[in-house]
């Protein structure tokens, strides 16, 4: 494995780092994995997830590129204005797949977003037709019927009404230390154009992965409410899915991170056709 810098993009402005497997070890046909920015955090990734799966991908002879989206971690701010952060998201994405295209040759690709990172990486994937893979970790959700049941019930649990209690007991400067404002809010798109997008994909060809945590507690909250509230699409068996509930929303436990990496890897060499896997 080697890992080396890289620059592209306006001016050579975005800056990323490429993770290729050794020359003896090229998976052929192997997509390349691409990588960005989750929330603030650079490219390592929150819990270094981005670097750990990066190097897993180049133990199974995959080449990944996890670069910075401008005015994040080594990327510079881009100087012309006019575009939003979802735009720029989106042009910045796809300047990476033109980089690789352009300096190494590579034409197929697959996408990985966690949280605020499926917004562009949806939107690439839909638009650009070099991508033949894409993985949402706590991408989009909406609140089903079996999950508003789950999230009412819960108020039936001895274990919540002690520790409500409790948090009563505590002076009125810790309770409101403990109850946190929302700081940050995404715009879903509206299910039945996602569902649309959905199906476009899947009539592509296009290889789909999604995983869920428990972190996503206030909208999604059971197994089965990823099939229910894309019902009309009829998904299972059709793609790779998961549902991690004891896991965090950026995965911090060791042991839900390596579940974590061990299903976006297997996924990930699915997405290679099966005549070079057995070439």
């Amino acid at each position: 494995m080697r890992e080396r810098i890289c620059t592209f993009g306006p001016e050579q402005s975005l800056v990323g780092i490429l993770t290729e497997p050794d020359p003896a070890k090229v998976l052929p046909e192997a997509p390349v994995v691409v990588l960005s920015n989750v929330g603030l955090n650079h490219h390592v990734g929150p819990y270094r997830v981005w670097v750990e799966l990066a190097r897993q991908l180049a133990g199974r002879g995959f080449t990944t590129l996890r670069f910075d989206q401008s005015g994040l971690g080594d990327s510079r701010p881009r100087r012309e204005g006019g575009a939003d952060e979802f735009q720029r998201a989106r042009e910045e994405t796809r300047a990476a797949l033109d980089y690789l295209e352009q300096k190494k040759g590579q034409k197929r690709f697959v996408l990985m977003g966690l949280c605020s990172g499926v917004d562009s990486a949806h939107a690439v994937t839909v638009a650009d037709p070099r991508v033949v893979g894409a993985a949402f970790i706590d991408g989009y959700t909406y609140r089903t019927l079996g999950y508003h049941l789950r999230f009412h019930l819960r108020y039936l649990s001895p274990r919540r009404w002690t520790r409500f209690l409790r948090k009563r007991k505590l002076p009125a400067q810790l309770r409101e230390a403990g109850e946190a404002d929302e700081v940050y809010t995404r715009e879903y798109p509206e299910r039945s154009q996602l569902t649309q997008d959905y199906k476009q994909l899947m009539e592509r060809g296009v290889s789909l992965c999604f995983v869920f945590s428990g972190g996503m507690g206030l909208s999604f909250n059971h197994e089965g409410q990823f099939y229910e509230m894309l019902s009309p699409l009829k998904l299972e068996g059709r793609v790779t899915y998961a549902f991690y509930p004891r896991a965090d929303h950026l995965f911090s436990v060791p042991e839900d991170r390596a579940e974590l990496l061990r299903k976006l890897t297997a996924w990930a060499v699915g997405t290679v056709p099966p005549r070079a896997l057995t070439g």
